[in-house]
């Protein structure tokens, strides 16, 4: 399902800044607890970063699949197939929290300037992602997602409460709820029955 534009980009918007907030509050002691799997909380932050400069990255590529991605669901099916994509980005997220020195002026920085490319790019324009060639409101929509659900884990994993803005909320639910198997889900939100201890959309 394509994804409302003005929607897509108040929940970035306000993923910005519940992540940049949820990073400011970490202790100094924090940084190298653990953080999601293998993780430390410097090394999600890290990961959590390469939300906002895929888009950077994305947005200048040159073509390297012949795929058209029809929405953000579709985006993440196609992402999530590969065995080995779990893998990869945890070597990844390894490698960028190397490099994170300064968590909180460096996700500064990071939000500010690709805020600032977000604002300035048009719904309608073409990402060239590695899985394929999609509209960038749709692209902006996974990103936001990303956002989110990291922000949440950062959160958790710092002790500090759970929060997200309305806007983001409800454009991740909606877009999670796409990837969904639907009886399970419905049975589950009415109380007809539960998910199971490993469901994952996302996987």
């Amino acid at each position: 399902m394509l994804q409302h534009p003005a929607a897509v980009r108040a929940a970035f918007e306000d993923a910005a800044t519940s992540l940049l907030q949820t990073v400011d509050r970490v202790e100094p002691h924090q940084w190298e607890l653990p953080g999601l799997g293998e993780w430390t909380v410097r090394e999600l932050t890290a990961h959590t970063l390469r939300a906002f400069t895929t888009i950077e990255r994305y947005l200048a590529a040159e073509p390297i699949v012949d795929r058209l991605i029809a929405d953000a669901a579709e985006y993440f099916r196609i992402i999530l197939v590969d065995p080995n994509v779990h893998i990869a980005v945890a070597e990844r997220g390894r490698q960028a929290g190397a490099q994170l020195i300064d968590p909180v002026g460096e996700s500064e920085a990071t939000a500010q300037r690709v805020l600032a490319l977000v604002a300035s790019t048009a719904d309608d324009d073409v990402v060239e992602t590695t899985a394929g060639k999609m509209m960038f409101i749709e692209y902006l929509a996974t990103r936001a997602s990303e956002l989110a659900l990291h922000t949440l884990d950062l959160q958790r994993a710092t002790a500090q409460p759970l929060d997200l803005a309305p806007a983001t909320a409800t454009m991740v639910v909606g877009l999670m709820a796409e990837l969904a198997e639907p009886i399970t889900l419905l049975s589950a939100l009415t109380g007809r029955g539960t998910l199971p201890a490993d469901y994952s959309v996302l996987r």
